[in-house]
């Protein structure tokens, strides 16, 4: 039962030194959860601001950070219930700061081995990011106002409440359990604003690209290959023109956007890769970029945990093919099933077929083709011409990639000797098995922007081409949904075959890896599982000799580990 026991304590908690008091209290729970909200926000930001992407990664069932933060809730909470019945003889006000003091020594430990955790993609301040923070702060700050008021209002209200008097501010230590939650609700409130944010700057982007109409805007998509294709396209279409392309991997609208400011009337194409997380996402660039030509590379079952099944990521990437204008064309790959399926249900769309799969009668291929450590060389053909062009990139993967941009660069009106002046101009794309050697003699294979399943097969087939002990470094391959331990497996089934030692990284796909590899009769002493990337390096230089080909495929971004 309630009771008005001390109706002077009640009216003090309305007034404004009170509320001081409790905004002062609140503003330092702030303080210490922010350095909390650090892994959560770095997520989000990872996640691409996608609210369900996020909620996706809280709801693993082996998510640390939730059980690390409910421990620090816990011991915070059980030392201050503890301390203050121990110490009940005390006057109230001290016991409580004293039972404070543990929520701030437990979270400071909590803060510092979280801030000792190598961190892959650290948080990046952008101003998008700024803004969410702030919201984050506005909304924390008024939730511990609440749950304090609420406490006190509680404690003071209830006859013989001394007990209460001394823990009313206890469940302070619960609020760690509420950043996860709070970084969410505030993505959630920002979501209005920045959706109008990017719509003025998508408007304006197209109005750049609206008044520049001799420009040549060329789409490039598929599951991989896309940032590889763009890069070789534009060294080669360099030998005749100006070109403007989206940087390293800028294939959303916002990235779009950034690179159009660069835009004047001195580029006479743009180049806009195009990625794709969910059925749409092209058909929405296209119709900001409104492509003349488009490439499509390999369609394969990746980003799985958001398409769900390859009919989706077909449907897709066959967004592009829609989005081209009727005077242009699009390239295909004739070296992936599903994209060379797109050519029949597409027959009034200008398809060009391109690739090393000379079965499929491709317009553009590359024959006799021989593949070393160091490069490539063949015969290239296209639409009746051939030449003989080499290359310093690695693997048959890229000599198909080669094809796709030939193919276009013939389009636009490049001759066959300009195309191979392009070919041999073209240099590795960073941690697209970019091969460097160490002053030690170890060959490094850097693979390590990202994996997918056609992706391991060519790494692979690349290593097999290097002399000396094979080494591979991987923590596996992520999104592909329901059939992430299945395709790991046979990932390890392949590595038995290819490589001498392997180092798996964390726990997520290496038990599925090892026990692949087990099955084809590796031998176990030769298998390695290390905790993080720190411990997989600091072996590999143990173990590594001069001579050694090491080849690091993958590098998990931080909401995967």
């Amino acid at each position: 039962m309630l009771y008005l026991e001390n109706v002077e304590n009640l009216k003090g908690l309305f007034g404004a030194e009170y509320v001081v008091a409790l905004v002062v209290m609140s503003a330092i729970n702030l303080c210490l959860s922010l350095p909390i909200a650090r892994k959560f926000l770095q997520i989000i930001q990872q996640s691409g601001y996608v609210q369900s992407e996020y909620l996706r990664w809280l709801a693993k069932k082996d998510n640390v950070y939730l059980l690390r933060l409910f421990m620090l809730s816990l011991l915070s909470l059980l030392a201050y219930l503890i301390f203050s019945i121990a110490f009940s003889f005390v006057e109230s006000w001290p016991i409580i700061f004293v039972g404070f003091a543990f929520y701030v020594t437990f979270t400071a430990i909590y803060v510092k081995s979280d801030f000792k955790r190598k961190q892959k993609a650290p948080l990046v301040l952008t101003r998008r990011m700024t803004r969410l923070v702030t919201t984050f702060s506005l909304l924390h700050l008024i939730v511990t106002f609440a749950i304090l008021l609420l406490c006190n209002l509680l404690a003071f209200s209830i006859k013989n409440n001394d007990i209460l008097v001394r823990v009313r501010y206890m469940p302070l230590c619960l609020t760690p359990l509420l950043v996860p939650f709070s970084v969410y609700l505030a993505g959630l409130v920002n979501k209005p604003f920045e959706n109008a944010r990017n719509k003025k700057y998508i408007d304006a982007c197209k109005r750049t690209l609206e008044e520049n109409p001799s420009l040549v805007k060329i789409g490039i998509t598929g599951s991989y290959g896309k940032t590889s294709v763009k890069e070789i396209l534009k060294v080669m279409l360099s030998e005749k023109y100006k070109v403007l392309a989206t940087p390293a991997s800028y294939n959303t609208p916002m990235g779009i956007c950034k690179t159009v400011k660069r835009l004047n009337s001195g580029y006479d194409l743009f180049i806009a890769e195009m990625g794709a997380r969910h059925e749409g996402d092209i058909r929405e660039l296209c119709d900001i970029v409104k492509p003349d030509y488009g490439i499509v590379n390999g369609i394969i079952e990746h980003h799985m945990e958001t398409f769900f099944n390859l009919e989706r990521i077909k449907r897709t990437k066959a967004e592009l093919i829609n989005g081209v204008s009727g005077k242009g064309a699009v390239i295909l790959t004739c070296d992936n099933e599903n994209t060379l399926g797109l050519k029949e249900k597409y027959p009034d769309k200008g398809i060009v077929l391109a690739g090393v799969n000379e079965a499929a009668d491709p317009e553009v291929y590359a024959s006799d083709v021989k593949i070393s450590g160091n490069g490539s060389e063949f015969v290239l053909h296209a639409f009746g011409e051939s030449i003989e062009v080499s290359t310093c990139l690695l693997g048959k993967h890229n000599v198909s990639n080669i094809c796709l941009a030939a193919a276009l660069c013939k389009k636009l009106g490049l001759s066959m000797p300009e195309i191979a002046a392009g070919i041999a101009r073209v240099r590795p794309i960073d941690h697209r098995l970019e091969v460097s050697v160490t002053d030690s003699g170890l060959t490094v294979l850097d693979d390590s922007y990202n994996s997918n399943i056609s992706g391991t097969i060519a790494a692979l087939e690349v290593l097999s081409s290097f002399e000396g002990r094979k080494i591979v470094l991987t923590p596996g391959m992520v999104e592909l949904g329901s059939t992430q331990d299945y395709e790991n497996m046979r990932f390890g089934k392949r590595l038995a075959s290819s490589v001498d030692y392997a180092i798996l990284v964390g726990t997520l796909n290496s038990y599925k890896i090892r026990d692949g590899m087990l099955e084809c009769g590796f031998p176990l002493e030769k298998i390695y599982i290390a905790k993080d990337l720190g411990e997989a390096t600091a072996h590999l230089k143990k173990i590594c000799a001069p001579g050694d080909v090491v080849l690091f495929e993958n590098d998990l971004p931080d909401k995967f580990s």
